[in-house]
């Protein structure tokens, strides 16, 4: 047993490991190109599984139950949100993985490769987004990040909780179908490359003048982890002031792991993503920004729905408060 060396399992191995998968689905397997580990990817390979499980899962007349991904899970996160947002059907798309390599005492691959089938399979899976399904436990893509460099149990949403989890390996859910609050739709069929944005790291002493080097640099967009609540420093909302008058749109994001920002009670040149992570904030606004959106469109795609849960009941009844 060599618990150093991760061992990128085949198709065919996988399915051969997992026999028992057999007995649950047909299986067609479609291989995407990617090189240098999940880390090295880019949202090229988001946009081609999108545009293929449209035209195969999607379409008119499909006999397809559902689609899973298998990928690594440094990025699992990322690429799984894109296909989300950009997937126009009600089917199931499951994304699972492995922590650990096949050649551990304890694979958990296999297992997940097995529940992810089980739950693509499940017509209790449909009308629910993208599903990450990972270490007996199922949730909503949108609201999942990796919590954990290293243990099995690491996809999680944290203040969204779980959707449902495997009893006897079969999916169960814990609610009814629905779908994320806020969650968009992007048509990307036609589109082969996302526009540039950057995410910078809000800090003590932040260097604004990092913002407008990567502007310089051919960002057409930017997100920033601000402390707490998504806060920037005096100095970055200034450069955010400019950037906006310039056409560059910038997002806040909560630098804590949970929680949100707020909104501004009228819109201002900052954006303010509430719970979305900052790798899921910078999806959105690539697609966006694709799509052709304005500022003030981008500016409500990110802000209006807390917004009009936070601000519009205050405002009726003539009072508010903003902290």
């Amino acid at each position: 047993m060599d618990i150093n060396r991760f061992h990128v399992a085949k198709s065919s191995e996988l399915i051969g490991n997992v026999s028992e998968v057999l007995s649950v689905a047909q299986l067609a397997v479609v291989k995407f190109p990617a090189s240098g580990g999940s880390s090295g990817l880019n949202s090229s390979l988001f946009l081609n599984i999108s545009q293929y499980a449209n035209r195969q899962l999607c379409s008119e007349g499909s006999d397809i139950a559902g689609a899973i991904m298998f990928h690594g899970t440094n990025t699992l996160e990322e690429t799984a949100f894109g296909v989300d947002l950009t997937l126009n059907c009600s089917k199931p798309f499951i994304a699972t993985g492995a922590m650990r390599p096949d050649t551990y005492v304890s694979p958990d691959g296999r297992s997940n490769f097995f529940q992810a089938v089980a739950a693509a399979v499940s017509p209790a899976s449909r009308d629910r987004g993208g599903l990450i399904v990972f270490n007996d436990r199922i949730t909503s893509i949108f609201y999942s990040t990796k919590t954990n460099a290293n243990t099995p149990d690491t996809f999680k949403a944290l203040e969204q909780g779980n959707l449902g989890a495997f009893l006897g390996g079969q999916p169960y859910y814990f609610f009814d179908p629905a779908y994320p609050t806020a969650r968009p739709y992007f048509d990307v069929r036609n589109t082969t490359e996302l526009p540039s944005v950057i995410i910078l790291y809000g800090h003590q002493g932040f260097d604004a003048s990092l913002m407008y080097a990567a502007v310089a640099n051919g960002a057409k967009g930017l997100v920033i982890l601000g402390p707490g609540a998504a806060q920037l420093s005096p100095s970055a909302k200034a450069a955010a002031t400019d950037l906006f008058s310039k056409g560059i749109p910038t997002v806040s994001v909560p630098r804590p792991v949970t929680g949100s920002g707020m909104p501004d009670i009228y819109p201002g040149p900052v954006f303010y993503a509430s719970y979305l992570g900052a790798e899921q904030a910078r999806i959105v606004l690539q697609l966006a920004i694709n799509a052709g959106y304005t500022l003030d469109q981008t500016r409500d795609l990110f802000e209006d729905p807390l917004r009009n849960a936070i601000y519009a009941p205050k405002i009726n009844q003539g009072f508010y408060y903003t902290s």
